[in-house]
Parts: C-alpha cells; structure tokens; sequence
C-alpha cells in the first residue's frame, strides 16, 4: 500500500543510478539512501518535499539526526510522517547544495536550540526558576519548572535547559562562562 504523501514515478526504467541498501540490524530493516539519488524542493506551502530518483516523490517529509550531540551533522532519518521512516542519509553534505540548504533549514527548524553566552540572573519563586540570559540570537526572559528533569547535564559540563514551552537552550560548556553566569548556574544547580 502506498502512503498517502507519495506520487509513484515510472520505475519502467531498469538502469538506475540508485545505490541505496537495505540492512536489516537487530530484526529492523534500515535503508541507507544514496545522496546522489535525493532532491529535496519545497512545496507551494513550504512543506519539504523529497523526489528519490526514479522511483518515488513524497510529498511532506520530516528529518530527525540520529545523533544529534555526537554526530549532528550526519545520519539524518527520512520519514514520510512522525512515524514511517523512508530511509537514512548517512552523509548530508553530498547532497546538492539546493537540496542540503532545505535538509539544513529543516533540521533547524526542528532542533532550534539557542547557545547561552551569558547569565543575567535566575530567580526562583514558588518552584518556578526564571531564567534572563543573553543568547546568539538577543536577550531572552524564559521559565523553567523542576530544574532536576529540564536541566540535562552532558559530559563532561554541557547543559540542555528545557523552558516551560519546550523550547530548548543549551550551554556547550558552562566553565566557559564569565563569573557571573558560572556563579548563577553553581547557586541553582
């Protein structure tokens, strides 16, 4: 059955220039996609689409990394929806470079994470830490409950903030902070 988000292409064509595998690891089938074989466009809504050279089109794809503190730049997961993963691109930059720029404003969009610099100040009230903090993208004011479950802490001194809406912040190395902000980060942590 074909998803919805798909156009069949003709496929009448047995020289295909596709060189992607299929591996099966632990009882899963994984399918490495051949970068040479992908364009990604956008859609008249802005949505990205994905054409895999002679054989499919799908219409809406989404992209996750894999590895995303290790290896954010490669092992990039294609699916057709939240759920149903096309395949895995393992090297993103042998892309073309139209098609890498739409894979990279995807993945932002997806993983927009601001860098901290540096720390104003953080209040805490009635368990609610407020958060002033200067970040590559301006100053920002945000609100973070329970630090114990939305401060993950990296080797070796990496923290990921998650706010009360979600978002994501993130410090690379809080010892590289001025004093000031190293200060506030130790008075709360």
């Amino acid at each position: 059955m074909q998803n919805k988000n798909t156009e069949k292409q003709d496929t009448s064509s047995q020289n295909r220039a596709d060189r992607s595998e299929t591996v099966e690891q632990n009882g899963f089938m994984h399918r490495y996609l051949d970068a040479s074989t992908l364009t990604f466009t956008r859609s008249q809504v802005g949505t990205a689409r994905l054409e895999i050279r002679n054989e499919v089109c799908h219409l809406r794809v989404v992209v996750r990394r894999l590895m995303p503190l290790s290896h954010p730049e490669k092992y990039i997961s294609i699916a057709a929806d939240e759920e149903t993963e096309i395949g895995i691109l393992v090297n993103p930059s042998e892309l073309k470079s139209e098609s890498l720029i739409i894979l990279n404003e995807e993945l932002d969009k997806r993983y927009f994470t601001p860098r901290i610099q540096k720390i104003y100040r953080v209040k805490e009230q009635f368990g609610v830490h407020e958060w002033e903090v200067e970040t590559e993208r301006g100053r920002v004011t945000f609100l973070v409950r329970g630090l114990n479950q939305n401060i993950k802490q990296t080797p070796p001194a990496r923290l990921f903030i998650t706010d009360v809406r979600g978002n994501r912040y993130d410090i690379p190395d809080f010892r590289e902070l001025d004093a000031q902000s190293f200060h506030q980060i130790q008075r709360h942590l």
